[in-house]
């Protein structure tokens, strides 16, 4: 076998046409003398830095460690490092400039609005978007828009026909179309939703607290709130808590994202499940093809479907309630 055969595999070059029984006797044989390659020399030789940026608004939502989780395990398999800019309201530019100074081949942008970043500062750089739906970057992201379809119909189902929406006050896509998706699916019904009862919040648990006690406080509040993320519906449960008002049997809370602090509290937070993990992977392999001049058009966006999940926290509203129940 030669010399350059065996470098496109252990380099594993997609675009090398070898053998499927060749490639992994290679690669086993790699692995029994402890082969590991000389990064380095590859980006030398490749005119690229094997690393790529990631670009989140913190971790204070489990949601953003999970795509970075699934964003990871599928760089490393590509023998890429990932680069973590953990950014606030005003410093993502500073940010992306530090990633571009460390010449990383692209870079995913996950709860961070693109809109917010000058153009400039993202040309001539390979770009992926999670999570926000662009006509000029490649974007992958969870159908928001039917998760707010889902809440809707799950809730007028049950028979609710007061509703609220708690919405973070930040420009981030996802929020809107979860918003958008869910008063279009009731106002389809032939239901209504006050204007009073769409409130905005921070992203945030103590965001959800405040919001759920100017519902809670409105004459003829909604018998069932929709939150636009699991952080804020977590705290829309705490004020239901210190109010008095009972889930389900006074009020339905549903939320969206599907963190595992959703199934800690009592009763657990019914959701809208998104693949967390899933866009965090699909996201760098977007970026890898782009990096080999293989991907779709930016314009072809790839959108993942969302999953209702039933927990303890919906249920028909007081009205309807069997009495005794």
């Amino acid at each position: 076998m030669s010399q350059p055969t065996v470098s496109l595999i252990l380099t594993r070059n997609p675009k090398a046409r070898i053998a499927q029984a060749t490639r992994e006797r290679v690669l086993k044989i790699a692995e029994e003398i402890g082969y590991r390659p000389n990064r380095l020399a590859q980006a030398l030789v490749a005119r690229r830095s094997f690393a790529i940026g990631v670009i989140v608004p913190g971790f204070d939502n489990p949601f953003y460690a999970h795509v970075l989780s699934g964003a990871e395990k599928v760089a490393a398999e590509a023998g890429y490092a990932v680069l973590l800019a953990e950014t606030g309201p005003t410093d993502g530019v500073q940010h992306l400039r530090a990633l571009r100074d460390r010449q990383v081949d692209g870079v995913i942008i996950a709860g961070v609005a693109a809109t917010t970043l000058p153009p400039s500062e993202l040309e001539d750089l390979n770009v992926v978007l999670v999570n926000q739906p662009s006509s000029r970057y490649a974007s992958v992201a969870g159908d928001s828009e039917r998760a707010g379809h889902m809440a809707a119909a799950h809730l007028l189902e049950l028979g609710h026909r007061r509703f609220g929406f708690i919405g973070p006050a930040t420009p981030i896509p996802a929020f809107r179309l979860r918003e958008r998706g869910f008063v279009q699916a009731i106002r389809a019904a032939g239901g209504s939703i006050s204007s009073e009862s769409l409130v905005r919040a921070e992203a945030s648990i103590e965001g959800g607290v405040v919001a759920m006690r100017r519902l809670l406080g409105l004459r003829g509040r909604p018998t069932a709130v929709f939150c636009a993320n699991d952080l804020v519906a977590l705290g829309a449960h705490k004020a239901c808590g210190g109010a008095g008002v009972s889930l389900p049997g006074e009020l339905s809370l549903l939320g969206c994202d599907d963190i595992e602090m959703g199934s800690l509290v009592t009763p657990e937070l019914s959701t809208i499940s998104m693949p967390q993990r899933e866009l965090g992977a699909r996201a760098v392999r977007q970026l890898l093809r782009q990096l080999e001049g293989t991907a779709v058009p930016t314009s072809a966006a790839q959108v993942l479907p969302p999953k209702l999940v039933v927990r303890g926290t919906t249920g028909r509203p007081p009205d309807l309630l069997e009495p005794g129940r």
